[in-house]
């Protein structure tokens, strides 16, 4: 609330005004920041490699050498488990950058929470993240 003093007043506004100033130029680092980000995730196998920028959109496809002759079907569920991993990867990112640029304030929270709606955890399935082999996948490999 501002003071009924014209001197006590105008000092309150100035400061407010300042305190305008830090917040956006906050923001406009984080907006510099996030559109900086990207991930990547790839696939536990090796044959499928996805990149998605700051907005969580695929910059990068790209299926391996291992995938040759592989089950297109399986090759596109690789695609989308990768790309919602990478997207969830990126959310983390977000929350991260977000807390250091503009910590917990309103609109940092509701960037935060589209972020959530938009790349939720991915699902367990059977493209999911696990020890890599060295070898090659066969054909059989590719139907168990």
């Amino acid at each position: 609330m501002v003071s009924a003093q014209p001197g006590k007043a105008a000092r309150e506004m100035e400061k407010w005004a300042e305190q305008l100033q830090q917040r956006s130029a906050r923001y406009a680092e984080l907006h510099q920041r996030m559109s900086g980000l990207s991930e990547t995730e790839t696939s536990a196998d090796g044959t499928v490699r996805v990149s998605v920028d700051g907005n969580g959109l695929p910059t990068e496809l790209t299926v391996t050498d291992r995938g040759r002759g592989a089950d297109p079907a399986k090759l596109s569920a690789a695609l989308m488990a990768c790309l919602a991993a990478a997207q969830a990867k990126l959310r983390a990112r977000v929350e991260e950058v977000t807390r250091e640029t503009v910590g917990e304030d309103g609109p940092g929270e509701a960037i935060l929470a589209q972020y959530r709606e938009r790349f939720p955890d991915p699902p367990e399935n059977e493209f999911a993240k696990r020890p890599r082999r060295d070898t090659t996948l066969t054909e059989q490999e590719w139907d168990d």
